[in-house]
């Protein structure tokens, strides 16, 4: 039986692994940052509300790391979200946003509090 035990929760550790190996990870790299961003919704998914952010700044070392969502237009219903803009995140009243660029090859880290922008750095994924 412990035997049986142990594959069990072997299984189950593997199949946890795979889940979460089944993320999508992106990262993009400006001048002074590199930003993860993990969307934690399954593949498919139009919108997804479970996305992480980790952003490393270059020079310093320092990190943050913040919980958001996808960013879309809406169709012509308004409602039905079309296409996709980037990802919004939060901290206080600081909105960080990481825009894609139409090629999907750049990408840009823009932070804004209230209507103040901050900081606006283009740069490439990886």
């Amino acid at each position: 039986m412990k035997a049986l035990s142990r594959i069990v929760a072997l299984f189950l550790v593997g199949t946890v692994v795979q889940a979460e190996d089944a993320f999508r990870k992106h990262i993009l790299e400006t001048d002074n940052y590199l930003v993860e961003i993990t969307v934690r919704c399954p593949e498919g998914e139009v919108t997804c509300e479970r996305v992480g952010y980790r952003g490393i700044d270059r020079k310093t070392g320092a990190t943050l790391e913040l919980r958001g969502e996808t960013m879309h237009t809406t169709c012509r219903d308004r409602v039905t979200p079309c296409r996709f803009l980037g990802y919004r995140f939060r901290n206080g009243k600081t909105h960080y946003f990481v825009w894609e660029e139409g090629d999907g090859e750049q990408g840009t880290l823009e932070v804004r509090t209230d209507r103040k922008v901050l900081l606006t750095e283009r740069g490439t994924w990886k």
